[in-house]
């Protein structure tokens, strides 16, 4: 089992990814699904690509999220106008440096949270820079590196390809620095109803005040990784990453990055699902999200039914189900060090119990 403080560490991220989970079921209709990997992506330290038609949400799901993580958030509308200097940011020149040095003044992309919306109508040039600061957490202007601040999480949204409305496609080496791609898609006909009844003259942003501190989003970042990933489990993913490299319908299967994505936003899942370890069906679940647009395909083929081929083409190892809730007696009776215990927030009924102690 694991140790005590690692338990009680991975409780609190839990609680907290749950926090943020409720706040974007109460703002938002039927996108239990696109939340949850929405949360998952941003708990692993990655970054999230939306990809669907016009009108049903991308873009407030991306501002919802970018709310509620409290610290700084921006969104940035790409346009085919748009330069690079425009959202990374100047260094301002002085006609005398001994006496006033040069001043970087930041761009937009310095933020804790920030929103690309419609990311393919930027241009090439545009999108280069913005996936090299993504993946790098730094800005290079004038011979200097500037450090993106953290957490650092970009939501980008997209609509289909289509040359006749001026966008342009993403790369597939732009397409890998995201670690879920996923999409919302139409409500039923209930949720629509219900939409229409709630929304007509609210503002679903209007009421989200910030969850977490951005500090405190690092920190289950970092708890994030005390998630236990078994062998058993840790081979079926190998086994399904080198499964879409030989694949008929695929030309460019997954890359080791894409595997080590696939485990960590693993263990965010398992984190926010009550669970000590990771499991086949966290797996199963983000398979598709986090390798598809990874992959390249052959002309003709469905990436989405490939993928969900190629998952049904690998059996899963038998597995019985843990809980963080199975511990929860073995420690109520332990010492939790004094300095620990203040730094915890009663946020969890374990926690309250343990304070109360």
């Amino acid at each position: 089992m694991i140790d005590e403080l690692n338990t009680l560490a991975l409780m609190r991220a839990r609680d907290q990814g749950r926090a943020l989970l409720a706040t974007v079921r109460r703002a938002m209709i039927e996108v239990e699904r696109p939340a949850r990997h929405a949360l998952v992506c941003l708990l692993a330290d990655g970054h999230l690509l939306i990809e669907d038609v016009p009108g049903v949400g991308k873009t407030t799901l991306a501002r919802i999220i970018a709310r509620a993580i409290g610290g700084h958030d921006a969104r940035i509308q790409c346009t085919a106008d748009l330069v690079p200097s425009d959202i990374i940011g100047v260094e301002i020149r002085s006609d005398n440096p001994a006496l006033r040095p040069h001043v970087f003044d930041p761009g937009p992309l310095f933020a804790n949270a920030v929103v690309l919306d419609e990311v393919n109508r930027a241009t090439p040039k545009l999108q280069a820079a913005l996936f090299e600061a993504m993946e790098e957490r730094f800005v290079s202007v004038a011979k200097k590196r500037h450090p993106l601040p953290r957490p650092f999480f970009v939501v980008a949204t997209m609509n289909p390809y289509n040359p006749e409305e001026e966008t342009f496609r993403l790369a597939h080496g732009q397409r890998d620095r995201f670690a879920i791609a996923t999409a919302i898609g139409y409500p039923s006909e209930r949720g629509e109803f219900d939409l229409l009844d709630r929304f007509a003259g609210y503002d679903a942003l209007a009421d989200i005040d910030p969850i977490v501190a951005p500090g405190d989003v690092v920190k289950v970042q970092r708890g994030v990784a005390l998630v236990h990933v078994p062998d058993v489990v840790r081979e079926y993913i190998v086994k399904l990453v080198r499964a879409t490299r030989d694949h008929d319908g695929v030309s460019t299967g997954a890359s080791p990055r894409a595997a080590l994505s696939l485990q960590r936003c693993c263990q965010a899942l398992a984190l926010i699902s009550d669970c000590t370890e990771v499991q086949p069906d966290h797996v199963e679940e983000l398979f598709v999200p986090c390798l598809a647009h990874r992959m390249q395909f052959q002309p003709g083929v469905d990436g989405i039914a490939t993928a969900q081929a190629i998952l049904e083409s690998v059996a899963p190892p038998a597995w019985k189900k843990p809980t963080l809730v199975s511990a929860e007696d073995d420690l109520l009776d332990a010492h939790v060090p004094e300095p620990l215990s203040a730094d915890l927030p009663g946020v969890s009924r374990l926690q309250r119990k343990l304070e109360s102690a």
